[in-house]
């Protein structure tokens, strides 16, 4: 396997746009509320929890003990062992049971960071003492006992926190806890609520903390918001209820519809916008194959990199085209990979798929050339492991176009412009694509955003200057 450079990296913010929209697929209520304080300042930091962030109890100390004591590791002890002994490297341990976060973060708090000489001088530090901590409840609804339960029972693992991680949240928007700041970041065992909330939070979930300053009323809020990872979807077999509300949820009035070039064009970077979220998804599963932090890579090449040092490299590729797929489908997390630029193209084009044996197969026009797939880096076996059953479903009908195209090209007098001119045929009906779409997904008013996103894969190459992914 794979793997890089360690990073650990807590993004941060303060333009209010920026904080909205990375909190729109997490919270309504949160983003209501900003919408509401108008007097407020706001200051957005997140992080995908790395190993060190986890929870003691959760996670593997030191290298002398074994891997099943990842227990916050949304992989089976086989995966984890299966990955290790393919990689150079084994995966990450760590002592520390804090969330490392950034002196800055401290100091938009208005709290001495942990290394401070001021912090020394006055050992623990209760940040209620400075701020009020508040939990975003509506974030919260699969961070429980339950479901925690029901990932480990999935992934063959048994737990022993018999009612250790059971808490309730106060009526309303928000609930008050405390929380702690210790040497090596927040949150400590004499955090009650917290520290239970904790035996759910998985590696790779990914944690919001929204600083609200309020100057007209000398006030100070800190909010933490929690995302899981997109494989916890699937792993449970529920639905990404983020993407169910971007799917049905329309907040645009009637009359925005496309009656202009230019109204067409801010569509399309709301779309753009849309589909670079959804390759982040793709991306933060993959990060849960690898022994490193924040890398990934792709399933067929195995090409490697940290994904936010060069997410260029990678291509958000659907295997049910958007043409084809019904709304609910479009940004399926289930319905893409991840890919390298050389075989998201021959993926798009249908010169290779994946067989229901879970095999790479070639066009025929280059299954013999050992040399152009050794050049490919497609002279391997693919890694199946994100091959999951509903991911296999899609690809039976990847494999079915797959087919037809083969004979296709085939036939007598075929050329590969006959396929081209398919594409200008799509790009010249623009415009009937996306309404095709629309009334698709049973009314334009609620799933516009969307429709706009749909149009025909195979008009990619015109629309690169608008879809840059």
């Amino acid at each position: 396997m794979p793997n890089s450079k360690k990073k650990n990296r807590c993004i941060a913010t303060s333009d209010i746009q920026e904080i909205k929209s990375s909190l729109e697929f997490v919270s309504p209520s949160m983003i209501n509320y900003i919408e509401g304080a108008q007097n407020s300042e706001f200051i957005l930091r997140y992080k995908s929890i790395t190993h060190s962030d986890l929870a003691n109890s959760g996670k593997r100390n030191g290298p002398k003990e074994p891997l099943e004591k990842n227990f916050l590791y949304y992989l089976s002890n086989d995966e984890m062992h299966r990955i290790e002994s393919q990689s150079d490297t084994c995966f990450e341990t760590a002592k520390q049971s804090n969330i490392g976060m950034p002196e800055s973060f401290f100091d938009d708090l208005g709290v001495p960071h942990p290394r401070s000489e001021e912090r020394k001088a006055k050992g623990t530090l209760c940040l209620n003492d400075y701020v009020e901590v508040k939990l975003v409840n509506d974030s919260m609804s699969f961070f429980t006992e339950g479901y925690t339960r029901v990932i480990l029972e999935k992934l063959g693992k048994k737990i022993k926190w018999e009612n250790k991680s059971l808490y309730s949240l106060d009526d309303g928007d928000f609930t008050d806890i405390r929380l702690s700041e210790a040497v090596h970041g927040i949150g400590t065992s004499t955090d009650s609520v917290f520290a239970k909330i904790r035996l759910s939070i998985f590696l790779n979930d990914t944690i919001y903390f929204l600083i609200e300053k309020n100057a007209s009323k000398d006030k100070r809020v800190l909010y933490i918001l929690l995302e899981k990872n997109p494989i916890f979807y699937t792993l449970a077999g529920i639905s990404n209820q983020s993407w169910v509300r971007f799917l049905s949820v329309n907040k645009r009035q009637k009359n925005d519809r496309i009656e202009s070039q230019s109204s067409i064009e801010v569509e399309e970077e709301k779309s753009r916008k849309k589909q670079s979220a959804w390759k982040k998804q793709l991306a933060k599963e993959m990060m849960n194959f690898t022994t490193h932090e924040g890398e990934v890579f792709c399933p067929l090449t195995y090409t490697t990199a940290n994904f936010e040092d060069v997410s260029m490299l990678f291509i958000a590729s659907h295997i049910k085209r958007f043409a084809d797929s019904e709304c609910e489908e479009a940004y399926d997390i289930n319905n893409g990979l991840l890919l390298c630029a050389n075989a998201d193209a021959l993926f798009d084009k249908h010169m290779i798929t994946i067989t229901p044996e879970k095999e790479l197969k070639f066009s025929f026009l280059i299954d013999n050339d050992k040399l152009l797939k050794k050049r490919l880096l497609l002279n391997q076996e693919i890694f199946t492991d994100i091959l999951n059953e509903k991911r296999m479903e899609y690809l039976l009908d990847h494999n079915k176009i797959f087919e037809e195209k083969e004979r296709q090209r085939k036939s007598v007098g075929y050329t590969y412009e006959d396929e081209n001119d398919d594409s200008e045929r799509n790009i010249v009906s623009f415009k009937q694509t996306v309404d095709k779409v629309a009334r698709s997904t049973k009314t334009y008013e609620e799933h516009e955003d969307v429709s706009i996103a749909m149009v025909a894969e195979d008009s990619k190459e015109l629309l690169k200057k608008h879809y840059p992914f």
